[in-house]
């Protein structure tokens, strides 16, 4: 087995030791509408490792009251080998690349991620395609960057779905999910021999009472006002102890599938975790590890605008709130990573983990995705607070090494159908990462893409201010069209984007340009939806 990934020989050490601090510090680490989305270490440091939103205590400090984890199962070591390469996707909705501790972050507690990823091909220069849930999903599913076409909306029939491909390729596919969105009103579950939705995130009609549920905080500082939050209130209002947080339920869902289905058939499971996207109402233990003696109003699922609303102090706690739910996914994580440990599964099973997009917790004066508030709806900048995404891969006799080159969501798909040796259809755009996988010293691949594009679909009304970003990996270019401002920031000197360079450098904003719309062209958009980006910054 490949170094002994996630041995309880390990988690005991660690528990001998000093408990979560030692775990973490064993670990090795860096330095540093329109669309009804309102509805529904060892080398440098990469630029994004001093982006952490908020400032807390260093993670040597933190000290989880309940000590590092145990396996809460205890399966049978199952030396049986299935007849192709497995996979599983695990997708961990608004987990910010920078507040991860092996990308950079000493100040917020993942020790279990970290982990995972000493153990993985780490991807250093991921960035979203189609923004943001539910087009993230349509481009891990179909490999095609859907925001040419697609909006808020469900997946076109036409439209050839990666469960589909591996189960006429004999696999067993299966979706677990608490993320609502995969399921009402749109059928993202689309050709899944199974799934299993884990009820009530967000305001999924799934319980009744309370009929008035007390709010943690004003409604004019939530989003969506009351609607949301109390029958999010509602829907948890049972619960007892940890294992009854949604997070903790799909991943014990997750690994109930594994017991009973690993040695059966080659498989791929999608596991889609909403957390840990808003509401941000963790258990206590783990908001004290990072804001103890707050006293205030609980702004759990703060409103989608300028950040001006809050306090200070109330700024720092959602801050707080957003570590502590990280925290806690990341020790379901270390559940699930210790139960395919335990079941002998990562011998022969690819296993995937990374996000759709982050979130602005204070970042550049904004709070959210967007300006979504009061009836006033507004995109927000590409920032790589929203746009860089974590991608971590174990695969089987790969050792871990660091990836540089730009990749996206889309290349998911052929990747898994490259391992599985599928033919692509051809529909697809993604490219397969498994060259770049494979080549551990890093010098076999010497080019992959020269830029990437993350945008919301190309179908969002202009009044609403939309803009598209191209990045080279250094340079980023947030821009704007002909209907709203543009930036440039370049990374290696100003990771935090603070100096817009477009004026200084209008040269590098024009090769970027010229590359953005020769990759709008080679995806087939249509004219329609690609002109008002051909303006030139020139």
């Amino acid at each position: 087995m490949l170094n002994s990934m996630f041995s309880r020989r390990q988690f005991l050490k660690g528990i001998g030791s000093a408990g979560l601090a030692a775990i973490i510090q064993n670990c090795t680490s860096l330095p540093s509408s329109p669309e009804n989305e309102t509805r529904s270490s060892e080398e440098s440091v990469t630029p994004e490792a001093t982006l952490s939103a908020a400032t807390f205590p260093p993670v040597a400090t933190l000290q989880d009251p309940r000590g590092p984890f145990l396996p809460f199962l205890q399966f049978n070591h199952r030396n049986i080998k299935t007849n192709g390469p497995n996979f599983i996707v695990v997708m961990c909705d608004t987990l910010r690349y920078d507040h991860i501790g092996y990308y950079g972050n000493a100040q917020v507690s993942t020790p279990n991620i970290d982990t995972f990823a000493n153990q993985s091909v780490v991807f250093d220069r991921v960035y979203a395609g189609s923004f943001p849930t539910v087009p993230n999903r349509a481009d891990i599913f179909t490999g095609r960057y859907v925001f040419a076409y697609m909006g808020w909306e469900d997946l076109p029939q036409d439209e050839v779905v990666l469960a589909k491909v591996l189960n006429d390729a004999g696999y067993t596919t299966a979706l677990i999910f608490d993320t609502m969105h995969l399921k009402e009103p749109f059928s993202l579950d689309r050709e899944f021999k199974s799934w299993q939705w884990i009820r009530g995130q967000e305001d999924d009609r799934y319980r009744t009472v309370p009929l008035q549920p007390e709010l943690p905080a004003s409604a004019d500082k939530f989003r969506y006002g009351t609607q949301v939050v109390s029958q999010y209130l509602r829907n948890v209002s049972n619960r007892v102890s940890d294992a009854d947080y949604l997070v903790a339920r799909t991943i014990k869902a997750a690994i109930a599938w594994l017991e009973e289905n690993y040695g059966q058939n080659k498989f791929f499971l999608h596991i889609d975790s909403f957390d840990p996207h808003e509401p941000w109402d963790p258990p206590q233990h783990y908001i004290d590890l990072y804001n103890p003696d707050y006293v205030g109003q609980q702004v759990i699922y703060p409103a989608y605008a300028p950040a001006t609303y809050l306090s200070d102090n109330e700024l720092h706690h959602v801050k707080a709130l957003y570590a502590a739910e990280v925290t806690m996914v990341d020790h379901w994580l270390g559940e699930l990573f210790t139960a395919l440990e335990s079941l002998g599964a990562l011998e022969d099973t690819h296993v995937i983990l990374t996000s759709d997009h982050g979130i602005l917790i204070g970042e550049h004066g904004y709070m959210g995705k967007s300006w979504d508030h009061k009836g006033h709806y507004e995109s927000y900048p590409f920032y790589q607070e929203l746009a860089h995404l974590p991608l971590m891969v174990h695969a089987p006799n790969i050792p871990h090494h660091r990836v540089t080159h730009l990749v996206q969501p889309a290349d998911i798909m052929p990747t898994i159908l490259d391992w599985a040796q599928i033919s692509l259809p051809k529909r697809v755009q993604g490219k397969s990462l498994t060259p770049l996988i494979s080549d551990v010293e890093g010098t076999l691949v010497t080019s992959f893409r020269d830029c990437v594009v993350t945008a919301k679909s190309l179908k969002t009304a202009l009044s609403t201010n939309p803009n598209l970003l191209v990045t080279d990996g250094d340079w980023t270019y947030i821009y704007g069209g002909g209907h709203t401002s543009s930036a440039l920031y370049y990374l290696p000197d100003d990771p935090q984007q603070m100096n817009n360079v477009l004026y200084e450098h209008r040269v590098v904003a024009c090769d970027l340009h010229k590359k953005l719309v020769a990759f709008l062209e080679s995806i087939g958009t249509a004219e329609e939806y690609l002109a008002p980006w051909r303006y030139s910054p020139c």
